[in-house]
């Protein structure tokens, strides 16, 4: 459970930096519009997710079982993410592992990039996430108690 100070700094965060939707609509025209399936495609990284986690995996000397535990994603999940299907991550999946990474903001953005998602300062949950990369908070278990305790819906497990 989170304590109350940090609950509080993460309420002046979120005021201070999530730009709410009305804002969204006048200032920028939201990938919503497009077909989710082709704004993946047309915002993906060659070498793909799979490929940009592993080599972050061996780079932090994680073996897989220590990855998907961390990320709160089970086996078989991670497997169909990994293997010669190479199924697509959900955004909540690519958070996950780039939090069990314990990534900088820059790699964290770059990983996520590489399956089409970003941050963005119009999500709440998002401007959470953010908050939680500034202040050093990776463990996913702290993240989903900050997350619920301010009324945002929490990175839930993703089993396939």
């Amino acid at each position: 459970m989170m304590d109350d100070k940090t609950i509080v700094d993460m309420w002046k965060y979120l005021n201070d930096q999530y730009i709410p939707i009305l804002e969204q609509a006048i200032f920028v025209k939201s990938p919503i519009d497009e077909d989710y399936y082709d704004y993946i495609k047309k915002h993906r990284k060659l070498g793909g997710f799979a490929h940009a986690l592993d080599l972050k995996r061996k780079e932090k000397g994680l073996r897989p079982a220590e990855l998907y535990k961390k990320a709160n994603v089970d086996r078989r999940h991670y497997s169909k993410l990994m293997g010669p299907e190479g199924k697509h991550p959900s955004f909540n999946t690519a958070i996950s592992f780039a939090l069990a990474l314990r990534l900088e903001r820059q790699e964290f953005d770059e990983l996520l990039q590489t399956a089409g998602y970003a941050l963005s300062s119009f999500s709440s949950r998002d401007v959470c996430v953010m908050y939680c990369l500034e202040k050093g908070i990776h463990n996913i278990d702290d993240v989903n108690d900050l997350l619920f305790s301010i009324g945002i819906e929490p990175l839930t497990r993703d089993t396939g």
